[in-house]
């Protein structure tokens, strides 16, 4: 390694901590049974007519895929915007597939970034693998993005602006009337990208609709996924919603046959299962609510959210330690100390059954802290 030329760049990119998963716990501390609510993943499994379509297209694995992407871009088009058709929309291998695209789209080496200082830590780490610089934006007292202080922050040398909403890890979202007075003092060299990986589970009316910002012809991309409300997480699809001549430019980002057909005609149902959709939309509220009245009754803190998660703050004990003493009983969490907020959890919206498992455990480990102290 010493005599290769490695890529400057490279070196300083912090690599990407994901959330534990069932089996790596399993396996370190030997559990026979552990609930996950690490991930943010959808509860309910993925969509039926999603996991029949791709059992279809099993038989045809052996294939390049090329057709399908066509035809989840030209229905996502419809779906969206009857102004929208396939040349707005751009199919990406997950939802950081897509982020990364655009960053290597228009981050230039030495240009610099914005976003927010606790949010998805992807962000940063694109900006830096392309050579960009990242300034992180504290959020406001009430944990929403800040926007005018982002739009202050802007300099000549800004490239890019990552807005997450609802953001990760806070459940926050920006409102319409922040995004139309922010976006009118964006210099035009500024690409703003909205991850709205979880805008599926907003109920607030005032959320932002990024497509509108779009149709006006602004320098905007949205980012979405399969992930979350169809629960594709593991056969990562995600896209990009932009004015054409953008989506045509990121093209020369995108890697040849970057999904598979298997995972897009799984997509592709998904869109039609609008009973599944129904039913994950439901029980995440439902589900929120509950995990709030159980917090009230511990005395947490909590941020009311809009996705499909909950951070916890000012936790009586330190919340890595937290996070910790509750995965050792078999209840995979968030510390969300990777994310901007140390001082902070972050615990994915479950069934009934796991959301209480959760709060037993919780309510255990707190009372043993208590104990000790």
């Amino acid at each position: 390694m010493t005599q290769l030329q490695l890529n400057p760049h490279l070196l300083k990119v912090p690599l990407y901590i994901a959330g534990k998963s069932i089996e790596e716990v399993q396996e370190e501390l030997g559990l026979d049974e552990v609930v996950k609510l690490g991930s943010n993943e959808n509860p309910l499994g993925p969509s039926p007519l999603a996991v029949e379509a791709a059992r279809q297209m099993l038989s045809e694995a052996h294939r390049y895929p090329n057709y399908w992407e066509k035809v989840l871009r030209r229905r996502l088009g419809a779906a969206l915007d009857p102004d929208f058709t396939e040349q707005n929309i751009l199919i990406g291998n997950g939802g950081c597939d897509v982020l990364r695209m655009v960053t290597h789209g228009f981050m230039s080496a030495g240009g610099g970034m914005i976003t927010a200082s606790a949010t998805f830590p992807m962000f940063s780490i694109l900006a830096t693998m392309f050579g960009g610089q990242t300034v992180e934006v504290p959020l406001r007292a009430d944990y929403h993005l800040d926007l005018p202080a982002i739009q202050r922050a802007v300099t000549p040398a800004t490239r890019m602006i990552f807005l997450c909403t609802p953001n990760n890890p806070t459940g926050t979202i920006i409102s319409q009337s922040e995004a139309d007075a922010f976006i009118v003092n964006i210099p035009e060299q500024v690409i703003v990208v909205f991850d709205e990986s979880y805008g599926d589970f907003v109920s607030d009316p005032r959320h932002v609709n990024s497509l509108q910002l779009i149709k006006q012809g602004h320098n905007v991309v949205s980012v979405r996924s399969f992930s979350k409300k169809s629960g594709l997480a593991n056969l990562r699809v995600g896209y990009a919603i932009a004015r054409p001549e953008i989506i045509q430019y990121l093209h020369h980002a995108q890697m040849p046959f970057n999904t598979g057909s298997i995972a897009l005609v799984a997509a592709i149902a998904s869109l039609d299962d609008l009973e599944y959709q129904h039913q994950s939309t439901a029980l995440v509220q439902a589900e929120r609510t509950f995990l709030y009245a159980a917090f009230d009754e511990l005395d947490l803190t909590y941020i009311p959210s809009e996705a499909n998660f909950v951070l916890v703050t000012n936790l009586p004990v330190d919340a890595r330690a937290l996070a910790d003493a509750v995965l050792q009983k078999g209840v995979i969490i968030r510390w969300a100390g990777s994310m901007g907020l140390p001082d902070a959890i972050r615990v994915s919206v479950g069934t009934r059954k796991q959301n209480q498992e959760f709060v037993d455990v919780l309510r255990a480990v707190l009372e043993e802290a208590k104990a000790v102290a």
